[in-house]
């Protein structure tokens, strides 16, 4: 019989420990200059492997149980999580977009917007596949882990986990941008997880979670990059982003919430 592991904060940690690990070994040629920096959209997506692989050596020295119930890899209720999670990406984005506009942002011109929006669709589905990696990881496998634990813990881990193991690989996504690119980029990422983690609950499976991180690295940027720009950070439209994520995943934990006890409501009660 398939046991749990006794321990998932321990299980937790070790996981973020090596994912991390791996995923600095693989970033840093480029990263410490032993191969060019054009070798950096080589590294990114094999670096991105890095929790799945971490949590496929787990799986099998720990067997947890299914491997398809511990990465979550039912489909459940993904078309749901995947309209949920596409609006939210777009509804948060065109809020950002117009907190940029009247911030100072500028709209780019018309035929350069035409190009990026017809750039959008290649790109969403090649960001899901990249995505699998990372998010069988930590919406799979770490999800599953600490599925016991309240909402807002499971959420707060992955947010920190997400950024730790961002971190040696930080450099290769942001370039010579300085702190700031990459303070507001560890900063988005936090506050995605929380929704991303509530996606995962709430649809029961992991690829809806996919489907979003793709999202958020093609759809997202097309709305907030794209269709207006200024120069620099601007953190009031980095802000209000974290803000709206973290908004989005609450909305999504109390329907999570409404649903488990309307489900404790009709369950059959056990003759004494």
């Amino acid at each position: 019989m398939h046991t749990r592991p006794a321990h998932p904060l321990r299980t937790t940690a070790i996981f973020v420990a090596a994912a991390t690990l791996l995923c600095f070994g693989i970033a840093s040629p480029v990263v410490f200059g032993a191969l060019p920096e054009e070798f950096a959209g080589l590294i990114v997506p094999v670096a991105q492997l890095t929790p799945l692989l971490t949590a496929l050596v787990l799986f099998f020295v720990l067997r947890p149980g299914r491997l398809s119930d511990v990465f979550a890899l039912r489909w459940g209720r993904s078309w749901s999580g995947v309209g949920v999670s596409l609006a939210a990406v777009v509804a948060i984005g065109l809020l950002q977009l117009g907190a940029g506009l009247a911030t100072g942002h500028t709209l780019s011109s018309p035929d350069a917007v035409l190009i990026a929006a017809a750039a959008v669709p290649v790109l969403l589905v090649m960001q899901s596949v990249f995505a699998v990696g990372e998010e069988l990881g930590w919406r799979g496998w770490l999800v599953t882990q600490l599925r016991e634990k309240p909402f807002w813990l499971i959420a707060g881990v992955s947010a920190a986990a997400w950024v730790i193991w961002h971190l040696p690989a930080l450099p290769l996504i942001v370039g010579d941008g300085g702190w700031e690119p990459g303070a507001a980029y560890l900063l988005a990422i936090a506050s995605w997880a929380p929704f991303m983690v509530a996606l995962r609950l709430w649809s029961g499976s992991v690829w809806p979670a996919v489907i979003v991180h793709g999202a958020l690295n093609s759809v997202r940027v097309f709305l907030t990059q794209s269709i207006a720009s200024g120069e620099g950070v601007n953190w009031l439209v980095e802000l209000a982003g974290c803000v709206l994520w973290l908004a989005a995943a609450a909305v999504l934990h109390s329907r999570i919430r409404s649903r488990d006890a309307r489900r404790s409501e009709h369950a059959p009660v056990s003759a004494l």
